[in-house]
């Protein structure tokens, strides 16, 4: 499920983070570099991701999006993704849970 422009793009990270953890999930910040790809793949738990800043492409069941700042990603479990961060590299929060 994409939510584009979800979170206020100037938001706080804290109402990020306290959204997160009201839907069964405890967000950690990742930073990944420009360019760099995950690989086609699945997982048992379900995602929750949310852009803070940067960009990647997204692909979940072969729908492509594009996750920005503000935009909110959840990634059921045992759905096939991937996804190739942008030229600014992307930073973002994550997290999962069996919870479904």
């Amino acid at each position: 499920m994409f939510y584009k422009s979800h979170f206020p793009k100037s938001g706080s990270r804290e109402a990020i983070e306290k959204e997160a953890c009201e839907e069964g999930f405890n967000p950690i910040l990742i930073k990944d570099p420009p360019g760099f790809i995950y690989k086609s793949h699945k997982h048992r738990e379900t995602k929750f991701l949310a852009c803070l800043e940067g960009s990647m492409q997204v692909i979940v069941e072969n729908q492509k999006y594009v996750f920005e700042p503000g935009d909110k990603l959840i990634i059921p479990s045992n759905t096939q993704h991937s996804a190739v961060v942008g030229k600014d590299g992307c930073t973002f929060y994550w997290s999962e849970t069996l919870k479904d």
